[in-house]
């Protein structure tokens, strides 16, 4: 006579059948999360290729084909567009150019050199992420306005990339810890300098960390709105997303489908950027004590 298998964990289950009900459970979870986010993406998506006038009058989850249009798009083709768009694309390249090189010499020095209070130090930067950017965007403007930054590219790089550091300096630190330092002793002994031995040795190896700091860096700076809305307050100098609100209550009324084509516009190149290095940015992200 066999000996029945005693019962498991939950609910007085046997273990086998616990671990199906959890994967199953796990796959369900899944697919809930996955819909909560792509929902979100298919809606724009049909909506900026629908007719508007279909969009204004018909709401459906699934428009028939003959709907479907290009037409929506043409809102970019308007000159204020083309100003919101080259401002966009200045401050996020500014902003990855300027956290990636700041953070790859900050976090070498945490990795590398002993000074008192390292840890602290490296503690207190953290900080920063407490602070909310309206809270940091006020005083800001005094500060900008005082120093002819105030309505500038630059004051706008500078204070994105300041709230961008932190994460990308701890990132760059954890990074460079696990380079071993003999590849840069082997160097030294060649006579290489340390500048040399960073810059030929330990940045070629930070690759998947410094895609992944660049795209944080990118992914804030292109979807920033609080700080574009405060530092930028002319029209010739301010980016997308403030500059699309701006249009919006200039033009009175904007068609649901223009806007979906706008917000279209803007989230492609976040995705398109994670969807073809997401091989560096797991290796990036995935850093121990990170």
């Amino acid at each position: 006579m066999s000996q029945s298998e005693p019962p498991g964990g939950i609910f007085g289950l046997s273990y086998d059948d616990e671990t199906r009900a959890f994967e199953a459970l796990k796959l369900v979870s899944t697919a809930i999360i996955v819909l909560v986010g792509a929902w979100p993406i298919y809606w724009m998506a049909q909506l900026a290729f629908t007719d508007y006038e279909t969009v204004e009058n018909v709401v459906t989850v699934f428009p028939a084909p003959d709907v479907f249009t290009l037409d929506n798009f043409t809102v970019l083709t308007q000159p204020e567009m083309y100003t919101y768009m080259f401002n966009t694309v200045v401050v996020a390249i500014g902003t990855i150019v300027t956290v990636v090189l700041v953070s790859l010499i900050a976090g070498y020095g945490l990795a590398r050199l002993d000074f008192p209070q390292k840890e602290n130090f490296a503690r207190v930067l953290l900080i920063g992420y407490l602070f909310s950017p309206i809270v940091i965007g006020i005083p800001l403007y005094q500060i900008w306005q005082n120093i002819g930054l105030l309505g500038t590219r630059v004051g706008l790089i500078i204070a994105l990339s300041a709230i961008s550091m932190p994460f990308a300096v701890w990132l760059m630190w954890k990074y460079i810890m696990t380079i071993p330092e003999a590849h840069e002793e082997a160097a030294w002994v060649d006579g290489a300098s340390r500048w040399r031995g960073f810059r030929d040795v330990v940045v070629p190896q930070c690759r998947p960390a410094i895609i992944a700091a660049a795209l944080f860096a990118f992914a804030l700076a292109w979807n920033d709105f609080t700080f574009a809305e405060i530092l930028l307050p002319e029209t010739d100098t301010t980016t997308f997303a403030p500059g699309i609100l701006r249009a919006m209550g200039q033009a009175q009324f904007l068609p649901d489908a223009y806007l979906m084509a706008i917000s279209l516009a803007m989230t492609l190149p976040p995705l398109l950027f994670a969807y073809f290095m997401q091989s560096y940015l797991l290796k990036g992200f995935q850093v121990r004590a990170l």
